[in-house]
């Protein structure tokens, strides 16, 4: 039997609202309703009447005792292995173009209640989504341009694709520029950016091909060779550094989100308290 529908019924029997037990699980109502569904499936009954108040069953209410013994057990057993000395690895991959400051503040604030060894790894996004998905990792944070779905994964949040500038160069002077306004401007190219293709097509519709000063995949650097002065950079906001101002770009309006997302078995109160984290962090937490 699946630990996580356990948790999803024990959540909306203590609530008796579908959409407060899933705030309180950190997964969309949709996926908490189909984990008791399946639920309800194996134990070949229903547990809850679904009017305009939740209420459980008969068979609910026989289970319940038995969901809140299986978690107790779970938690003693996991106890009991951490006493023996077998502390688990807790494997996290970041993808190199979401500002890292954040999420280092969350596994700090869990690791400081929860006793668990960390490796952490960084690719590019579609690297380290792609280890999500074959399961190589337990917590994976990447951006995505467009949206998906999954009972795995949420959107901590959206944010805008700027022209990064040192806040002394000419294109601090405006807030908005057109193509072909930058087409003598030289950029710092982030080699990473999963909208660079969009952009470089935009500049091309408009016959405009400004040099490039510096072409790398180290965040780093960009953002040292953009406050040197040397040139603009197209950048998501939340990788803005002091020094810098930002600017839009008339012919692109883009943007990402950044998701979090765990293994489909990590559903631990390691995993649980960073979802938790960083969903309460807010977009501001990855301002620089």
């Amino acid at each position: 039997m699946n630990l996580v529908f356990v948790r999803y019924f024990l959540a909306v029997a203590e609530t008796s609202n579908f959409t407060s037990a899933a705030d309180r699980c950190h997964v969309t109502q949709p996926t908490l309703s189909a984990g008791i569904a399946r639920l309800e499936d194996e134990l070949g009954t229903r547990l809850f009447d679904r009017g305009r108040r939740v209420a459980l069953t008969m068979a609910g209410q026989r289970f319940l005792p038995h969901a809140r013994s299986m978690i107790e057990a779970w938690k003693l057993a996991r106890s009991e292995s951490r006493s023996a000395g077998r502390q688990r690895t807790l494997r996290v991959a970041i993808a190199s173009t979401v500002a890292i400051d954040a999420a280092m503040q969350w596994l700090a604030a869990v690791k400081g209640r929860e006793q668990f060894a960390i490796e952490i790894s960084e690719g590019s996004a579609e690297a380290v989504q792609e280890r999500w998905r074959r399961g190589r990792c337990d917590i994976g944070l990447f951006p995505v341009r467009h949206p998906i779905s999954g009972d795995r994964l949420i959107s901590l949040f959206r944010e805008p694709y700027v022209l990064a500038a040192a806040t002394t160069h000419r294109i601090a002077t405006r807030d908005r520029w057109s193509a072909r306004e930058l087409a003598d401007t030289p950029f710092v190219l982030r080699a990473g950016c999963e909208a660079h293709q969009d952009a470089q097509k935009a500049f091309a519709s408009e016959g405009a091909r400004p040099p490039v000063v510096l072409r790398s995949s180290d965040e780093g650097r960009c953002a040292a060779a953009v406050l040197a002065g040397f040139g603009g950079c197209f950048m998501p906001r939340s990788l803005l550094r002091a020094g810098m101002t930002a600017a839009s770009i008339r012919e692109l309006t883009l943007e990402r989100r950044v998701m979090l997302a765990w293994r489909s078995d990590e559903e631990t109160e390691i995993a649980t308290a960073i979802r938790a984290e960083a969903t309460n962090s807010g977009p501001l937490a990855f301002a620089r």
